[in-house]
């Protein structure tokens, strides 16, 4: 078995038996990627802080017969700031829900792994009104349907951000965020988010 490594956002976990559990992780050199991880929920595991919900962490795998299964992590980011706030926290659920939900498992695309690392990286840093996040949100949304192939038309978004004087109330936003979830619904259908 070979053993392969990289760069990782954990998105999603999912218990699996006893003490195991599935991770959906994001990675820089292979894209979207399940792995299991041998008895991370037990009291002793010494992965388990490593890799817990939008952690970015260097990770470790080998190819099993029907699944990757993890062999080591050492995080690198927790993005601590973002966890103590639950309105940074529901920001970041939605672009990793997105992340998820229109990613192709397997296939890699480092644009797209450093777009959601950076994003998570600004919203940790940053300190943001309700209008500024509602903003943030439709500007990496515009982005991220653009790394897909799918940049919509009306680049409103586009203009503000790059300081032509338009202005954007909460509502106009909140209706680009109508379109843009349309825009993602007829990408792949209707996906669970």
């Amino acid at each position: 078995m070979s053993q392969r490594s990289t760069i990782a956002l954990v998105v999603k976990r999912k218990n699996k038996g006893e003490h195991d559990q599935l991770l959906t992780l994001f990675t820089k050199r292979y894209g979207k990627i399940e792995c299991v991880c041998r008895g991370i929920r037990k009291k002793e595991a010494k992965l388990a802080g490593h890799l817990g919900l939008l952690c970015v962490s260097d990770v470790s795998f080998v190819l099993g017969k029907h699944t990757k299964v993890l062999t080591s992590a050492c995080d690198r980011e927790h993005f601590s700031a973002i966890k103590k706030d639950l309105i940074k926290l529901k920001a970041a659920q939605r672009i990793v829900k997105l992340l998820d939900a229109y990613t192709i498992t397997e296939a890699k695309d480092e644009a797209i792994f450093n777009l959601v690392v950076g994003a998570l990286d600004y919203l940790n840093r940053r300190e943001m009104t309700m209008l500024e996040l509602k903003f943030f949100l439709r500007y990496f949304e515009f982005k991220f349907l653009s790394l897909l192939g799918y940049e919509p038309e009306d680049k409103t978004i586009m203009r503000a951000f790059c300081n032509e004087h338009i202005a954007l109330s909460e509502q106009e936003l909140d209706t680009m965020e109508e379109i843009f979830d349309r825009h993602f619904r007829d990408i792949y259908g209707v996906v669970n988010m």
